[in-house]
């Protein structure tokens, strides 16, 4: 029996978390907006690194590193910005935010300032 709740217990960490609408995720307070989209980033990044170790290394500086004279990163601003964007549009009744994932932002703002290189 113990070994059955070890498997199972490993079997649902391995298992990745569902995706968070933007009306989920604004509804949350901002620590655990924070944490959501750190261990995201953190994530995407990771997977990232086994092919491209120099772009992962830049996404995560562009998320985590300060500027002078700023509160956040500039990656943080870009998101925030999208976000504050996609509110407006759900005020005009063009968006519905419960149908939005924020990952699909994060990694929107991500291909923005990281576009994929052309062939």
């Amino acid at each position: 029996m113990r070994l059955l709740i070890a498997a199972l217990a490993l079997v649902l960490i391995a298992l990745p978390a569902a995706a968070m609408s933007i009306k989920d995720f604004e509804a949350k307070p901002s620590t655990e907006q924070t944490a959501y989209l750190a261990a995201f980033i953190d994530k995407m990044t990771t997977d990232i690194r086994e092919k491209n170790p120099v772009l992962a290394q830049n996404i995560r500086a562009w998320f985590a590193n300060k500027r002078e004279g700023k509160t956040g990163s500039e990656g943080s601003e870009a998101l925030y910005a999208e976000l504050t964007a996609l509110d407006l549009l759900a005020k005009d009744g063009k968006v519905d935010l419960s149908k939005i994932q924020v990952e699909g932002v994060v990694v929107k703002v991500v291909k923005d300032k990281f576009p994929p290189p052309t062939k």
